[in-house]
């Protein structure tokens, strides 16, 4: 069975040949072409040679194209994003609106920024091995590329002061991302949404039910409206106190991290018929052992036993992790079975 009918039969609730695996592969594939994050993050030839050399290695049950995936909307809307001689991961320099919210600055554009790099290096990629495993490009949502334009602090005292502005800057900023997603969808790739500044405690529930989740589900509704059925809301950390509200957003699959309470996630999903994706620990993955690691996952399938719309997973893959201790996970799926 191939990742695609696995998954498809997953998302279903029906029994697969064994547990997907869906480890995330960014910087981490940069190593398998011996390359640093920086230097295949803004070539679409390495960006797309990376990832398809880390499936020949890990076949895993899903592919999302990119390597700062979080940098690459806010980049194009004015951000200036600083990259490194070694195997650091490029990160935002400027924020690039922290002075005022430039609304005449927000229409969409392949030309802007890396967007037509990583939307040309995913095509190579689904056009390579798209027959047979699901081939996605991340996006942010709104209030995560807000964030990085205004800056953490000033997307926080602005939700306070001036409620109404932010709410125009993220219609705004909605509209940029449904103009991008018709683009990756016109190339027939999937969409996975991350949202990483929405992650408890950075921000309230009370913040994340105003601020965010209406325009994650706009979104996700735009995204579905397109044809594309699932649409995974990948939001890292300990999400207990905004889960209901994340599953109200027409999602297709939950992230439980490594910290929460699995078997809480689990009777969530369960409720609404939700992919659910339990993270391994990726710190643990990358410095082993080896025992240690498969010890842990063992742990995450018992808790997860009986759900079948389970999948197991990781956080973001570092960059030195050692392949072997990424492969020992997938071997242990292959014997476990189900």
């Amino acid at each position: 069975m191939n990742p695609k009918g696995r998954m498809k039969l997953v998302s279903q609730g029906k029994k697969a040949d064994r547990i997907p695996f869906l480890p995330t592969v960014f910087e981490h594939g940069a190593r398998f072409i011996g390359k640093t994050p920086s230097e295949t993050a803004v070539d679409r030839n390495l960006l797309a040679e990376a990832h398809l050399k880390a499936y020949e290695c890990y076949k895993h049950d899903a592919v999302t194209v990119g390597i700062d995936v979080y940098n690459i909307e806010a980049e194009a809307l004015g951000c200036v994003v600083k990259f490194h001689d070694d195997n650091s991961i490029p990160g935002i320099l400027v924020h690039g609106m922290r002075e005022g919210i430039e609304f005449g600055k927000l229409a969409f554009s392949t030309n802007l920024g890396r967007i037509q790099n990583v939307l040309t290096a995913a095509d190579r990629v689904n056009k390579t091995i798209g027959h047979e495993v699901s081939v996605c490009l991340g996006i942010c949502g709104p209030f995560s590329i807000a964030a990085e334009l205004l800056s953490y602090d000033n997307i926080v005292f602005k939700c306070i002061d001036d409620p109404d502005e932010v709410h125009s800057f993220l219609n705004a900023i909605l509209k940029f991302q449904k103009d991008y997603c018709n683009e990756i969808i016109r190339l027939g790739l999937g969409i996975t949404i991350f949202e990483s500044w929405a992650t408890p405690p950075l921000i309230s529930p009370e913040v994340y039910r105003e601020f965010v989740m209406p325009w994650e589900k706009e979104l996700i509704t735009h995204i579905k409206k397109q044809g594309i059925g699932s649409v995974p809301l990948v939001i890292g950390g300990d999400t207990t106190s905004i889960l209901d509200d994340m599953m109200s957003t027409g999602t297709t699959l939950i992230v439980a991290d490594y910290k929460v309470d699995l078997g809480h996630y689990i009777k969530k999903a369960s409720s609404k018929n939700l992919m659910l994706r339990g993270n391994i620990d990726p710190k643990l993955v990358q410095r082993g052992p080896i025992n240690d690691i498969l010890e842990n996952a063992e742990r995450i399938l018992e808790k997860a036993k009986g759900y079948d719309r389970f999948v197991l997973g990781t956080g973001v893959i570092p960059y030195d992790t050692p392949p072997e201790n990424v492969l020992a996970i997938k071997d242990f799926l292959e014997r476990r079975k189900r």
